[in-house]
């Protein structure tokens, strides 16, 4: 990766109403990290368990 490629997050981890795991750039982009519901949903399930 180039460094300049690197944005720096602006807000707070957002699920959207698609349910991508996303943060707003710096530069006013929005970025999605987990683009796939079904993971997503998969990694909350697999730390809900654990935290119980």
């Amino acid at each position: 990766m180039d460094s300049d490629d690197l944005v720096t997050p602006m807000t707070g981890l957002i699920v959207d109403q698609e349910g991508r795991l996303t943060y707003m750039g710096e530069d006013g982009l929005r970025r999605v990290i987990i683009g796939d519901s079904e993971l997503f949903r998969h990694f909350l399930e697999t730390k809900k368990s654990k935290d119980s």
